[in-house]
């Protein structure tokens, strides 16, 4: 019997920028690129008094390192159990974030300034053929395929429970919804997190982007897929133009965006 053909890795760009808005002084959100390690991240932290910068850089310095020490040997002892329904990149998402969790509460428990410090994070592992996305909280994935965009998650939020309940809710009810940027699950928040990881098919040309609140919350989905599209595969002037358009919006919140595409 002859061997099956390897399935080719396909190539990846990438590009990532964040600003901290027109509104805020300090920016919070923390991004990681690591094309070599086909992983990439957005977090946005919480807190206050720059415990929140150190809560999201702390969830990607974190789970960065995880994934790359745990990529390369799987068979160490995990810190935390393994989900035998996971592949390899759905286990090593999910356990970094659960590492990332905990390293944040040690942080926070051992110095009492940042004792309420929290981070959302939305994260994507590449293979060869599938794609990896695991989150918490309300920084997203979307998926820009022929023009189309498709959001790849579901925020834990006060806001999406409401309008899982009220599908009908009006855009004037959802804008004055007191309680629309609360977030139900992050990390700092809990000692135990259990991440949401789905697994995603891949195209060739396909687009995927990364972003905190401050640019969804600013940016509705088809004119983040049209600024995507028409840059073609010009990917920084993509990641500018969507911050720029965010902050021409007000720029109420620091502004995260990480774009993949594949070729």
């Amino acid at each position: 019997m002859s061997a099956s053909p390897a399935i080719e890795r396909p190539a990846l760009a990438a590009c990532g920028l964040s600003h901290p808005g027109l509104k805020r002084t300090d920016n919070e959100d923390s991004i990681g690129t690591f094309v070599e390690d086909r992983l990439f991240i957005v977090a946005d932290g919480v807190g206050g008094h720059s415990a929140g910068e150190v809560a999201s850089a702390t969830a990607v310095e974190a789970l960065s390192t995880f994934f790359r020490s745990y990529h390369a040997n799987p068979h160490q002892k995990w810190p935390h159990p393994i989900d035998r329904s996971l592949s390899l990149g759905g286990n090593l998402l999910s356990v970094g974030i659960k590492v990332a969790n905990d390293r944040i509460r040690a942080e926070a428990a051992a110095d009492r300034s940042r004792s309420r410090m929290a981070s959302t994070i939305v994260a994507i592992a590449v293979g060869d053929a599938q794609l990896t996305v695991a989150h918490s909280g309300d920084s997203r994935a979307y998926r820009i395929r022929g023009g189309q965009i498709e959001r790849l998650t579901r925020d834990h939020s006060i806001l999406e429970e409401m309008i899982a309940a009220r599908p009908d809710m009006s855009e004037e009810e959802l804008s004055s919804f007191s309680h629309r940027n609360v977030v139900t699950k992050c990390l700092g928040s809990k000692d135990d997190l259990d991440p949401t990881v789905s697994i995603e098919n891949m195209h060739p040309g396909d687009t995927y982007l990364l972003c905190s609140d401050g640019l969804w919350g600013s940016v509705r989905d088809p004119q983040m897929a049209e600024i995507v599209t028409a840059a073609g595969g010009d990917l920084p002037a993509a990641c500018q133009r969507l911050i720029d358009t965010a902050n021409d919006a007000g720029g109420p919140d620091n502004i995260s965006v990480v774009l993949v595409r594949v070729g």
